[in-house]
């Protein structure tokens, strides 16, 4: 009986990834972070001038905020932000965001400091420049009010009431951002500006505590999500860039599971792009595990809160009045 081999001139094809690509998360356009900014601009002065009827003080005012904003913007740059942008708030003022996978908390105090610092120091420099002469003007504005302006609107920046730079100083560097304390705080600067913002009438400042309150209990619904990260096993210490296919159509799934925007999406298998990809991709990123070094020393702390309280008191040191009031309502 002849026994013939088998024809391995056949060869069982190769196994194809049921993972496709992970889909390309483009950088942001610094032209459209841009555009942003200046439409923001825009709609900053132009309801700003519906509340004050004066461009003159207005511009003061908006200069201010620019001074400010640029310590932060400055800072980040230089600790290697991505994503850096500023976007201004009508009635509000203006805020600096950006993106970093290792935030320090040595950095971060650099970068808290550097907005309100730079103003207070100006105000106080043109406040004895000026010596109290009522007659020296910017357009309108006396020079005085400008000096008022950039010492007591930039300590109030410095109070320690989150999201002020004051109360992010203090749950970043002092708190670390985590834990019942860190909460408890939250909670108390919620209540704090509510309370304010109801006694003098200014209701649009309770945009705030409503924003803490929305990001509290988002933060608290995605404690499945993340449960479920943990129990799938993915390593999420990682840039979206480090990712494997595999690691992001997984984490896809699990992210459209537990994001009501995406609930008519397939989850997959099989894996398919969506129309929303670019957005469900930006959500797989904003998962990924951001890391704060504690990377500051007690020394260093003692040394941060030494500076706060300087320039808290630093006007009552130099015996700077609080004319404020008396110049905006004269």
């Amino acid at each position: 009986m002849r026994i013939t081999e088998p024809d391995r001139s056949f060869q069982e094809p190769s196994i194809i990834s049921a993972y496709p690509p992970k889909h390309h998360l483009e950088p942001a356009d610094s032209r459209q972070l841009l555009l942003k900014g200046l439409y923001s601009v825009v709609l900053y002065l132009g309801l700003g001038y519906l509340l004050l009827k004066r461009w003159d003080l207005l511009l003061v005012i908006f200069g201010i905020i620019i001074l400010h904003e640029a310590g932060h913007f400055l800072a980040m740059k230089y600790y290697n932000y991505a994503d850096v942008s500023v976007l201004f708030l009508p009635f509000i003022g203006a805020f600096v965001k950006g993106s970093k996978k290792e935030v320090s908390q040595k950095q971060s105090a650099v970068i808290l400091l550097a907005g309100p610092l730079p103003g207070i120091m100006l105000g106080i420099i043109i406040h004895f420049l000026n010596n109290g002469n009522q007659s020296n003007y910017i357009g309108g504005v006396p020079l005085q009010l400008v000096a008022q302006l950039l010492i007591w609107a930039n300590l109030l920046n410095l109070l320690p009431l989150y999201p002020l730079d004051g109360g992010q100083l203090l749950n970043r560097v002092f708190l670390n951002e985590e834990g019942r304390l860190s909460n408890i705080f939250i909670f108390l600067s919620i209540a704090v500006i509510a309370c304010f913002a109801i006694n003098i009438k200014f209701y649009i400042l309770l945009a705030f505590p409503a924003l803490l309150v929305y990001r509290f209990f988002s933060a608290r619904s995605s404690t499945k999500l993340e449960k479920q990260i943990d129990q799938s096993g993915i390593d999420v210490d990682k840039n979206f860039e480090d990712l494997t296919d595999e690691e992001y159509w997984k984490l896809r799934s699990i992210v459209i599971k537990h994001t009501p925007a995406f609930q008519q999406v397939a989850a997959g298998p099989p894996f398919v792009y969506d129309d929303k990809e670019t957005r469900i991709a930006t959500e797989v990123d904003s998962v990924l595990q951001r890391n704060l070094l504690m990377d500051i020393s007690v020394v260093q702390k003692l040394l941060v809160l030494f500076i706060w309280a300087l320039f808290i008191l630093l006007p009552y040191l130099l015996n700077i009045d609080f004319l404020l009031i008396r110049y905006l309502y004269r």
